[in-house]
């Protein structure tokens, strides 16, 4: 998996404009680890032409997403946005950011409001959570060592639910409720870092990108 990576990596320039529209830097997409299927390795090929999303601990890779690069509506096409590999299981998504000695963290739900967080609370860490329904009860344990833990709240119903999940976990947990219909991506695109700084009090608006 680790080989298959380093090559989908240097396919990364195929994705630029894809992902600096969505307001994702090519910086951040390398600290990421981000790449493009081209050349697939074996059992690669439903996912030529996607972006890959990998899942990393303090061991490596563990885990690969294939994200859809096309630039249509999935879900009115048919087309599933995310795909696995068969069998793989997920957990928290850049898990390792929390060996930090920050006393905040950000949580997002999925990986492309993770990489957004980053950029604008360089200071982080940030992590991605996979959803309420991917729950698991060990996962609580992560928060634990923050004086705050900012829940960046989808605005639909599994985000509503992610998050009463988390706070119900856990004791030093704030929502941060993003406008319905919008995410964390989103609302960086309409709005820029400062917006995001001001949701959760915070004067510092530099970004690390």
């Amino acid at each position: 998996m680790e080989r298959a990576l380093a090559r989908y990596q240097e396919m990364l320039p195929l994705a630029k404009v894809f992902l600096e529209n969505r307001g994702v830097t090519m910086e951040t997409a390398e600290k990421f680890r981000l790449g493009v299927v081209d050349s697939p390795e074996p059992g690669h090929e439903p996912y030529v032409g996607r972006l890959v999303v990998p899942y990393l601990d303090m061991l490596g890779v563990y885990a690969l997403k294939f994200r859809c690069l096309a630039g249509h509506d999935c879900k009115a096409e048919g087309c599933s946005k995310f795909l696995n590999l068969p069998g793989q299981e997920l957990s928290i998504y850049n898990v390792t950011a929390v060996d930090s000695t920050s006393d905040t963290l950000h949580i997002a739900e999925g990986e492309p409001d993770t990489w957004i967080l980053t950029q604008v609370f360089p200071d982080g860490p940030v992590i991605g959570w996979p959803g309420a329904q991917a729950w698991q009860p060990w996962w609580p344990h992560h928060l634990q060592g923050f004086e705050r833990v900012i829940v960046w709240r989808d605005g639909d119903k599994a985000g509503a639910d992610l998050a009463n999940r988390i706070r119900n976990a856990a004791s030093n947990v704030e929502i941060v409720n993003v406008p319905p219909g919008m995410d964390v991506t989103d609302l960086y695109v309409a709005n820029g870092a400062e917006f995001l700084h001001r949701m959760i009090g915070d004067d510092n608006d530099e970004e690390g990108d």
